[in-house]
């Protein structure tokens, strides 16, 4: 991969894999994993590579269109940094070598054929770009290759890269030929062993993107979105177990997932369930962010890498369209000083709720909690796990409404506990009462004592509007409250 430079501000990735070339644009902001564009084209260049040895002649024809297209669109969208990358198919294929420089010299553009080493890491730093705090064991399931890494203290260790994507096992129709084959590939990965402590298998690619659309629907879960939406590990290896024992025919009839993903089913669900059994992880987590999210972050400086992307998008959402401005610093003192007993996972999303206080301030005040609860239930932003996202949503909607209890917030309250919808719906308070203060916020302090809430504020800001909200929030929190004068 080329030496480490600082990132130039618009950044263009083409990926051209086994079964598909793509290319992603990503947008000026340096912890943005939003893209400005994305577009790919199914080439199969790497079908029948295993009986041939060679590229797919149908997929060399449709690749160089697609990348000589993409090329362009690149130039169009001024992109400032170009790079072109190829995986397994062209790794692997005798004639692999020969396309890449084919395609260099038709386009004038410079493409690097990676190792599977180097794959396996840009997957890898993809995930922890999205998921900081990743642990366990990040596996890329592409059409040509499978890739695992070892993650974990925000770093990369061991890798391995097998022969396993699914096109190269798509003409093994037979289940108990698969497992054999699958195994003993497997088997080659000498570190591959139970996780201690125990951690995650994180799981990326297109065939497990299905698995997990496949699952949601299954499971009526009440949030469509697949980034790290998480299944416990018995619960996954049971379902992997269902789909490999499940007909072409029947699996021809999964809808949810796209006709050119469901033959691929069974061979993404026995790797996964091997993957299970060998490293015995305590959940699968998906992940949308991968080979492109982490060859796009490769150039940047360690320091930009290790932001929070969560608080860091909420930041930049916050600013945008918010009538008041109260700093997130100044208003995560009041929710501090509540003695919430908060775990970090949510004093960290209460400090997102923070930053997108007034994300709803330019709707319609009918509509604002709405609104604030439904763009932060489905935020566009990576390292949030779902019941995050569904603790994040109730704060929202109770710092407009004062309440939680809305039709529309059902699907947040159904992924919450109950002592966590408690504590959700104390932070909105917390918020409803700072907005309404504002400006006065800055220099009033709200603190607990003794069984009391007192909120001291500066005389000319106080209202009968402060006395209700701060009466509701000491009720949330079984206080008396208590508003003083400074």
């Amino acid at each position: 991969m080329p030496e480490q430079t600082q990132a130039s501000r618009r950044v263009g990735i083409v990926d051209i894999g086994s079964n598909s070339v793509r290319l992603v644009v990503y947008g000026n902001r340096l912890d943005s994993f939003r893209p400005v564009f994305n577009d790919k084209a199914t080439c199969q260049l790497g079908a029948d590579l295993n009986r041939t040895g060679k590229l797919n002649p149908a997929g060399r024809r449709l690749a160089e269109q697609a990348f000589l297209r993409f090329v362009n669109i690149a130039a169009q969208l001024r992109v400032e940094r170009f790079e072109a990358y190829a995986t397994a198919a062209m790794r692997d294929a005798s004639d692999g070598e020969a396309f890449a420089r084919h395609l260099e010299q038709m386009s004038g553009r410079k493409i690097e054929i990676l190792s599977g080493a180097d794959e396996a890491l840009a997957g890898a730093r993809g995930v922890l770009g999205a998921i900081p705090d990743a642990a366990g064991v990040v596996a890329d399931l592409g059409g040509g290759s499978l890739e695992i890494v070892h993650v974990g203290n925000h770093r990369a260790a061991e890798s391995s890269s097998f022969p396993l994507g699914v096109l190269r096992l798509a003409d093994i129709s037979n289940a108990k030929d698969l497992a054999c084959h699958v195994t003993a590939s497997l088997d080659g990965a000498s570190w591959l062993r139970p996780l201690d402590p125990p951690g995650s298998l994180y799981c990326i690619g297109g065939s497990w993107r299905a698995w997990a659309r496949l699952h949601l629907t299954h499971n009526r879960h009440p949030l469509d979105i697949v980034h790290q939406y998480s299944v416990p590990a018995r619960e996954a290896r049971a379902f992997c177990d269902m789909l490999t024992r499940m007909s072409r025919a029947s699996l021809a009839e999964l809808t949810p997932v796209s006709s050119r993903r469901r033959p691929h089913l069974s061979a993404a669900a026995e790797i996964m369930s091997q993957l299970v059994d060998r490293i015995v992880p305590d959940r699968v987590v998906f992940s949308g962010a991968g080979l492109r999210e982490g060859l796009m972050l490769h150039r940047q400086r360690k320091k930009q890498r290790r932001r929070d992307p969560l608080l860091a998008a909420c930041a930049h959402i916050g600013r945008h369209g918010a009538r008041q401005r109260v700093t997130p610093g100044t208003l995560m003192s009041w929710v501090s000083g509540l003695g919430l007993d908060l775990s970090p996972a949510e004093e960290r999303i209460a400090e997102a709720a923070c930053r997108l206080v007034d994300i709803a301030g330019m709707e319609h005040p009918s509509y604002r909690a709405e609104h604030a609860f439904m763009r932060a239930f489905r935020l566009p932003a990576v390292a949030i796990e779902h019941t995050e996202r569904a603790f994040l949503g109730l704060a929202l909607a109770a710092r407009y409404d004062g309440r939680i209890d809305r039709d529309w917030a059902r699907p947040a309250r159904v992924l919450t506990a109950e002592d966590a919808r408690r504590r959700a719906l104390a932070i909105g308070l917390t918020l409803r009462l700072a907005m309404t203060l504002a400006p006065g916020t800055e220099n009033a302090r709200l603190r607990r004592r003794a069984g009391t809430l007192v909120l001291s504020v500066h005389k000319d800001f106080l209202s009968l509007e402060i006395e209700r909200r701060l009466g509701a929030l000491a009720s949330a929190l079984d206080l008396s409250p208590d508003l003083q004068a400074l």
